[in-house]
């Protein structure tokens, strides 16, 4: 709304700003997560919409019963709202990302809603994936229709994180199928990394602050050329979009940290992963985005080695998967798990930056 009413009036051409209006959505945000989080908290309560834990999951763990989930649907509201207010709600990638938001936060909500009024297992699995499955048609319709580059053939590529100019053509089923696995893996991935206080929100807000700075650079023809990125028009907008979701993110962490009065629950974690999956396609950054979220990346291996090892050979790899309840299992606590996780999210997301410039100086 704020960018419709600069375009209409000389005097408020500067709010066209994407700075100024990613500063004022990351700010307003926050705030909106803020204030209605304990009313949301105390709402939630009341419903005693609380977390189930898990009888072989770590004794720490007991004490969190009945801890409110579903706090997912706060980062969305803060999220879309402030993208309403600040951004250009006309413009075809917000419009896009609003849908997919959507979209994969009705598929969390419906899980977590289940599990409080039909089964506790909630959604089955077949289902979440059938649904992210749609979501990647989507997304691959959106590409094929509306295109990213002006260049059709290097739409459908896989793009070379480390030398310029480096693409691999793989036709349009083919990056349909890789569409289908990156959104399916970020989804899932953020999920089961949704396991402690504070844990997966700290990552998506340093991947998606990653993200930010790339659309930003993509949108903008010199910096992309300086970069030597696939220039887009209009897509540096979703800097604004993912400063609204670093905001709202904050907000939800300041209840979220150890111990926490809320939960994220699978609309959270299914939407937030969702949304890094398709903004990583956008930007043609598929490659980069398992070092970007190398922390979601960790987390889902673990499940899969253990998981595979225990089926094979009837041992296991670790104490207990996913592996942050390794850590806690080998007696660290919860919170230093947590932060030293933050740190090497911190980590990658810096190695991230460093692939991009290098790529941009050969």
């Amino acid at each position: 709304m704020l960018y419709l009413l600069a375009s209409c009036t000389t005097a408020l051409e500067g709010l066209k700003s994407i700075y100024l209006r990613s500063f004022l959505a990351f700010i307003m945000s926050f705030l909106f997560v803020l204030v209605i989080g304990k009313p949301f908290i105390k709402y939630l309560k009341k419903k005693k919409f609380g977390e189930e834990i898990r009888e072989e999951g770590p004794v720490s763990h007991f004490s969190k019963k009945g801890t409110p989930t579903m706090g997912g649907i706060l980062i969305i509201l803060g999220t879309l709202f402030t993208v309403f207010l600040v951004g250009d709600i006309t413009n075809k990638f917000v419009i896009f990302m609003t849908i997919v938001t959507l979209l994969f936060s009705s598929i969390g909500f419906i899980d977590d809603y289940k599990k409080f009024t039909v089964n506790k297992k909630g959604l089955s699995g077949k289902k979440k994936l059938l649904g992210q499955c749609l979501i990647s048609i989507g997304t691959w319709y959106f590409i094929d229709k509306f295109g990213l580059t002006g260049n059709q053939r290097l739409d459908f590529s896989i793009v070379n994180p480390l030398i310029p100019n480096s693409t691999l053509y793989i036709g349009g089923i083919l990056m349909f199928l890789l569409i289908a696995l990156i959104l399916m893996g970020t989804s899932n991935a953020v999920n089961i990394t949704d396991g402690l206080d504070g844990l997966a929100i700290m990552p998506v807000i340093i991947s998606a602050t990653v993200l930010g700075i790339l659309t930003y650079f993509t949108g903008n023809i010199e910096l992309s050329r300086h970069l030597n990125l696939y220039y887009t028009i209009g897509i540096g907008e979703l800097t604004v979009f993912l400063s609204a979701l670093i905001g709202s993110g904050f907000g939800f962490l300041w209840y979220n940290f150890y111990p926490a009065q809320i939960f994220m629950g699978d609309t959270g974690s299914l939407t937030l992963g969702g949304i890094l999956g398709v903004v990583a396609i956008l930007l043609k950054q598929e490659l980069l985005l398992p070092v970007i979220g190398g922390i979601f990346v960790l987390e889902a291996i673990s499940v899969i080695l253990q998981v595979g090892s225990f089926k094979i050979r009837g041992k296991r790899v670790f104490r207990m998967a996913p592996i942050h309840h390794h850590f806690e299992l080998k007696g660290l606590p919860e919170t230093k798990v947590t932060m030293r996780f933050w740190i090497i999210a911190l980590f990658l997301g810096m190695m991230a930056l460093g692939i991009v410039r290098m790529r941009g100086i050969l």
